[in-house]
């Protein structure tokens, strides 16, 4: 493993997004050690699976899309054989308030209780979502 790892990545952008220091957040996921926070943002050791949940909240991000990320890196046959199994039964948190929202907006089965019409501005809603956006 080395400094190409995504999750090397993508634990130091959170940490430098967040602003914590290593050592609260080795304290934070359990770690005796705050060199582990080092080693695994050089990627010289992998974040261990069990370790996933309370690093996760430490960094202030989704415990599912971090632990996605650690499985297709660190062990990505297994990742390929389950995931198509998992599929979207293993949604985020985001994805679920998403989800929950639209089910609270429509009162009901969302797709079910539109018209043609609506069915027809929600996608081109969802496709101003994909759009760049001019506003910074």
């Amino acid at each position: 493993m080395n400094n190409e790892s995504q999750v090397a990545r993508f634990i130091t952008g959170r940490i430098e997004a967040t602003g914590k220091l290593q050592k609260d957040i080795a304290e934070k996921v359990g770690f005796e050690k705050p060199n582990m926070i080092t080693m695994i943002k050089q990627g010289k050791t992998k974040l261990p699976l069990d370790k996933v949940g309370p690093m996760a909240k430490a960094l202030e991000v989704d415990p599912v899309h971090l632990l996605k990320l650690c499985m297709e890196e660190y062990h990505p046959n297994t990742w390929k054989a389950i995931a198509p199994l998992i599929g979207a039964a293993v949604i985020t948190a985001d994805e679920r308030r998403m989800l929950n929202a639209l089910r609270a907006w429509a009162g009901g089965p969302f797709l079910a209780a539109m018209s043609e019409e609506q069915k027809h501005y929600f996608e081109n809603f969802m496709a101003s979502l994909r759009a760049p956006s001019s506003i910074q």
